[in-house]
């Protein structure tokens, strides 16, 4: 018994899994089909996917589930056979359904008992199937009720005899064969959806590992380039010292070896981790359809590169900041329609998301066409909380003013009113951002519109870097925003205000020394210096040092105990003769030492 009670929790673990990865297929393509108007096609494939929900989730006893899928279905159904006409209110309350059946797999998956009180959304859904007028449902996103009843153990299926053995064990398969008294179950349906899965099943096979363990894989992956480093150091000693020597020779070739098999198994598990930003992007539509009705705006959401595939650990952190933009751009930025059409701009506001790869970085760009960022109001507001001073404000560029926004303490509702909404909790962006290893930039042109540029790392937990040395510490640079390091003499450093400069290849770019930036004092006082050119986005700007000791992978580790944002550090690393060298957050320092410090 206690083996059946297994796999029916597997049986269950499985169906909330595809349930809510149907959901957010099916998510975007409501609002696609509310703009498009009919649409067979899509109908049919939300129809389908409502429809195995439901049949799913009768084989497992979730009565709730299928309730309202079933509904919900009903009005799938009608709409796709032309027997009802697709309105505001329709979709409003299909999407209220959707966000039910989230609530209640989320009840599910985390198992707490309770069981969400549907009576009203199956009379609203009633309503529509018959045609009678919809209220405004009330959001789902809390209990109905605070005294919630226990959710009862599903029932193993004892007529069909033993349990099925666990490889066998297929959900839609069994969707299939379910009898229409215990699902509701529509046989025509059932052979749509049986046809069209043949016509859409790929010859690859699938299968699904806990992240955890491919989690554990990229760990060892990163152990196992690090003892590779310290393998190739080793190496390099032995064979300068013992040239010529059969042993080391043999050494070195099996030292090489292991670093392209090395290289590979990285890039396989890498691989392993990626997935599309689809995941993310498929919730926006349903956001900026739901925020512009609220607040009677009419906005068109244009999403592109969606396919653009990143690193797991991207997925889970660039949701919330991506969210806080947009909202952002559909609350504050974008006019209303009056407004628009008195500026001769049209009614309808736009907002894109773009997203591509750029060598080894991910870009991710949110774009709106409203009324950008006031610059003085941002500098009075940084003046009114003493975040700058009155000489700084004079002197700072329109660039660095605008980065005043991610400032923590910056946001109040008062400002969301004077800057359009800009700056509200962009700290929260700025470090989720930084979380990352990346960075944002904003450009605006007030009155035309805004746009925020997210750069992340491809890859998050081994990196390329620069190994450099400064006064008597090592770090390493990342390698990705290096333009070039050069070797000037002190001779060609020129300050100005008090600022120190370097001109290089006819442009005036400001220097800072590392170990000052750091708070170690100034570098050491020699006849020339080592020079790091850096650019972040638009920004260029150099780093001087004692010494470039060459390049190295390095696997990034957290810091625990420090205060890395201020310290201008993203993490450490271990190199290839056992040292433990922090790595520089590049990133942080151009937006706070450009912004804030002789600018």
């Amino acid at each position: 018994m206690a083996d059946e009670l297994d796999e029916m929790g597997e049986i269950i673990a499985d169906f909330v899994t595809e349930a809510e990865e149907s959901l957010e297929k099916i998510d975007p393509l409501f609002v696609e089909l509310e703009t498009k108007g009919h649409d067979k096609d899509m109908l049919n494939e939300i129809f389908r996917s409502m429809h195995t929900i439901k049949g799913a989730a009768g084989f497992l006893g979730f009565q709730h589930l299928v309730d309202v899928a079933h509904k919900a279905e009903s009005i799938m159904k009608k709409l796709r056979d032309d027997e009802m006409q697709l309105s505001t209110p329709v979709m409003d309350v299909i999407l209220k359904s959707v966000d039910m059946l989230r609530l209640l797999l989320q009840h599910i998956k985390v198992k707490d008992g309770k069981v969400e009180d549907t009576s009203a959304l199956l009379v609203e859904l009633d309503d529509a199937l018959t045609g009678a007028p919809l209220q405004t449902p009330a959001p789902v996103s809390a209990p109905a009720a605070e005294a919630a009843e226990t959710v009862p153990e599903p029932v193993l299926p004892e007529a069909a005899g033993s349990a099925p053995k666990k490889e066998e064990v297929r959900i839609p398969e069994v969707v299939h064969d379910q009898p229409a008294s215990a699902a509701g179950v529509d046989h025509q349906a059932a052979e749509e959806r049986a046809v069209a899965a043949a016509q859409t099943k790929e010859p690859s096979q699938t299968l699904r590992i806990d992240v955890d363990k491919v989690d554990k894989v990229m760990d060892l992956a990163g152990e196992i380039v690090l003892v590779r480093n310290r393998l190739m150091n080793i190496g390099n000693y032995l064979e300068e010292k013992y040239s010529g020597d059969s042993y080391v020779e043999s050494l070195m070739g099996t030292v090489s070896f292991l670093d392209l098999v090395t290289s590979d198994m990285q890039l396989a598990v890498m691989k392993m981790r990626m997935q599309p930003l689809k995941k993310v992007f498929s919730k926006f539509p349903r956001l900026v359809r739901d925020l512009s009705n609220n607040i009677g705006k009419d906005i068109e959401l244009v999403i592109t590169g969606e396919g653009t595939e990143v690193d797991r650990a991207v997925i889970e952190h660039i949701g919330d900041p991506m969210v806080h933009i947009i909202r952002n751009s559909v609350d504050h930025a974008i006019e209303t329609p009056e407004v628009r059409q008195k500026m001769g701009k049209p009614p309808k506001g736009k907002v894109s998301i773009t997203a591509y790869q750029q060598g080894n970085q991910i870009i991710i760009e949110v774009a709106d066409d409203g009324k950008g960022i006031d610059v003085d109001k941002v500098k009075k507001k940084a003046l009114e909380k003493s975040l700058i001073t009155e000489d700084e404000a004079q002197r700072m560029t329109e660039e660095s003013a605008v980065n005043l926004i991610f400032m923590p303490g910056f946001s109040t509702m008062e400002v969301a009113t004077e800057l359009s909404g800009r700056g509200v909790g962009m700290d929260v962006v700025k470090t989720n951002i930084s979380k990352l290893n990346g960075y944002v930039e904003v450009r605006t042109v007030k009155n035309v519109g805004t746009t925020f540029r997210i750069n992340i790392p491809l890859t998050l937990a081994i990196i390329h870097a620069l190994m450099v040395r400064s006064l008597d510490n090592q770090y390493a640079i990342p390698l990705a925003p290096i333009e070039e390091t050069l070797k000037v003499a002190m001779k060609d450093i020129e300050n100005v205000s008090g600022q120190k400069v370097l001109v290089v290849r006819g442009k005036v770019l400001p220097l800072f020394e590392l170990s000052d930036i750091l708070g170690y004092g100034a570098g050491q006082g020699q006849e020339y210096r080592y020079v790091v050119v850096i650019a972040i986005g638009d920004r260029r700007f150099c780093i001087a040092v004692d010494e470039l000791l060459g390049q190295e992978e390095v696997v990034i580790k957290t810091v625990e105990g420090i205060d890395t944002n201020a310290a201008f550090i993203v993490g450490a690393t271990i190199t290839g003769d056992g040292k433990v060298v922090l790595i520089i957050d590049l990133a942080g320092m151009s937006r706070n030492v450009l912004g804030l410090k002789k600018m």
